[in-house]
């Protein structure tokens, strides 16, 4: 009878977890490296992006790049394709990012009422027909505001009918405004991005004071519907200054589009491209 010890179920996931990484070390070391650099350091890359088809590992290699960053005490968030719209992943990060200071409490209190005023008008029996959470997501997801007649197209509305949608943008437009006397609740049903994002930008600032922040974003081929676009006026200024002290990471199917991104090649912005290992990983 063999005495042999059976391995754990654990030390088989890690060792194959390792195994994930085999050619993965530039990016690793580059990762780890830059942790290191100050943010005036010309060394610095204040972006990463890593794009490859599923089974890759590109989300492994998130979850390490969150590994070194919480081993080097940065502050780590997360956002996947599980949130659905902008102020959503916004209230998940700034959950995850939440310190005992409570940075971000002006604006968990103003999701909050925007979340309370959305259940309010839907659950309204004189309310228009159609889904509000469904028009309010679509809105958010391209960056269109519920002011708005006619909303932008873009990835997010491919499959949706835009007339049908325009013309129930209109009649909940109308609505909103006729049940919503508070100007300030008004403003923020019709246009949550402009309400919203300025107060996560100002607790983000107040974490980055004290710690590196490191935002994971992953399957942007699904997230950057709502991302990108709020991402890229991010690193603008639209919505205000952020601090240097934050290092994005985004993660897709995709390659960044380069005539979108051009603009930020002198933050640098990091590329690698990951393909499925010799060694015969399944797709």
């Amino acid at each position: 009878m063999s005495t042999q010890k059976r391995p754990t179920l654990q030390s088989i996931l890690k060792s194959r977890q390792q195994g994930e990484f085999i050619g993965r070390e530039e990016q690793i070391s580059l990762f780890r490296q830059n942790l290191t650099y100050s943010a005036d350091d010309e060394r610095r890359r204040f972006i990463f992006s890593a794009s490859g088809q599923g089974g890759v590992g590109k989300t492994t290699l998130l979850r390490l790049f969150s590994k070194l960053a919480t081993e080097a005490n940065a502050n780590v968030a997360w956002v996947d394709e599980t949130i659905e719209d902008m102020p959503a992943a916004m209230a998940y990060l700034a959950k995850q990012l939440e310190g005992q200071d409570h940075a971000f409490n002006t604006f968990n209190e103003r999701y909050r009422t925007y979340l309370q005023r959305l259940h309010e008008l839907e659950a309204d029996p004189e309310a228009p027909q159609g889904s509000f959470a469904f028009i309010s997501q679509a809105l958010t997801k391209v960056g269109v505001s519920l002011g708005r007649r006619i909303p932008v197209a873009g990835a997010a509305l491919d499959l949706v009918d835009e007339k049908a949608l325009a013309s129930q943008v209109g009649v909940w437009s109308e609505y909103v405004k006729r049940k919503l006397t508070n100007k300030d609740e008004l403003h923020l049903v019709q246009k949550p991005l402009d309400t919203l994002t300025p107060l996560f930008i100002d607790g983000l600032v107040k974490e980055a004071e004290k710690h590196c922040v490191v935002l994971l974003l992953d399957t942007y081929e699904r997230t950057g519907e709502y991302l990108d676009s709020w991402l890229r006026k991010l690193l603008d200024g639209f919505y205000g200054d952020i601090s240097s002290n934050i290092i994005i990471v985004i993660a897709g199917r995709h390659e960044l589009d380069k005539n979108k991104w051009i603009l930020y090649e002198g933050l640098p912005v990091s590329y690698t491209h990951l393909r499925a290992h010799e060694t015969g990983r399944n797709l």
